[in-house]
């Protein structure tokens, strides 16, 4: 088999989690080890299945996703790296809003129920001792921007690049950012991680297209950050569910990195901790064990 007939087949999410790897996408013939094969998902739910069949080598998920499927599973996938942290923000057009028991009694639309925004803001709110919030989770996420424009609602705790969107589109609405969620936990959490199939790391061959693919996603998470115009135009480009100037005006709010696994292993149990004070299922019931973390080895 030459190596160009040889493929990695890698997942990607449609939206913002997609962003660093336009880059990879617009460069994928340098690639030495395979022929780059991505294929883009709406949700992890459709990703996932062909992660765990071995239809797709790499993935991206949220790291509570990751978690719940490794339980689940046979420990068929493994964490490679935090590619995302905490890019979620709480917006308002309340004017009267002044500290953060302005919102005891009040209806706060977030993003996703079983989701990080979710719980995170639920540590939040607990930690100062706020009562009788009304979480909202009848809004998709890609129209709460557009509800707090229209008045429907008051407050939104939303991820990138839907805070840019409200920020950007809602000025005459008086919409504000009030507060980024990570700014409440004294530390910037994951929110979406590399993973791969753990068969696929084991096949010689495979792992050095996955160990070529890490070395180049850091690569693209860093030139994304210091050209958020021209990473913009790219995600337009390859059609990953952003215009241009959307993508380029979340990039700087949109927390991209690269920490690898073995690296961020504290980082994503303080995150998974708070799901299981919540509902451990939302993880598959447990914390997992080193095995979940590439070594590096």
């Amino acid at each position: 088999l030459s190596l160009a007939a040889r493929q990695l087949k890698v997942g990607l999410l449609n939206g913002p989690s997609a962003v660093p790897a336009a880059y990879l996408i617009e460069h994928k013939s340098d690639f030495k080890t395979a022929e780059l094969d991505f294929q883009i998902f709406p949700g992890a739910d459709l990703e996932l299945p062909k992660l765990l069949k071995g239809e797709l080598d790499i993935a991206v998920l949220p790291p509570n996703a990751a978690a719940k499927v490794w339980n689940k599973s046979n420990n068929d996938i493994i964490t490679l790296a935090v590619i995302g942290e905490g890019n979620i923000s709480l917006l308002t057009t309340d004017q009267n809003y002044n500290g953060l028991k302005t919102l005891a009694g009040k209806k706060v639309y977030c993003a996703g129920r079983g989701a990080t925004p979710e719980y995170v803001f639920k540590h939040i709110i607990s930690e100062m001792e706020i009562q009788n919030i009304i979480l909202d989770f009848s809004i998709p996420n890609p129209e709460l921007a557009g509800s707090l424009i229209s008045g429907k609602a008051e407050y939104i705790v939303v991820p990138e690049p839907f805070a840019t969107v409200a920020l950007m589109k809602g000025k005459e609405a008086g919409v504000r950012k009030l507060f980024n969620l990570s700014d409440f936990i004294n530390e910037n959490f994951p929110v979406t991680v590399l993973v791969c199939n753990k068969k696929s790391l084991n096949k010689p061959e495979t792992k050095k297209s996955i160990m070529e693919y890490l070395s180049v996603y850091k690569k693209a998470v860093k030139w994304t950050n210091a050209n958020p115009n021209e990473a913009g135009s790219l995600v337009e480009k390859h059609t990953l569910g952003l215009n241009a100037s959307i993508a380029a005006a979340s990039i700087p709010e949109g927390h991209y990195v690269f920490i690898p696994a073995k690296d961020a292993r504290k980082k994503i149990e303080n995150l998974l901790s708070l799901f299981i004070k919540e509902n451990p299922e939302y993880i598959g019931g447990k914390m997992p064990d080193e095995n979940f973390y590439y070594n590096g080895k």
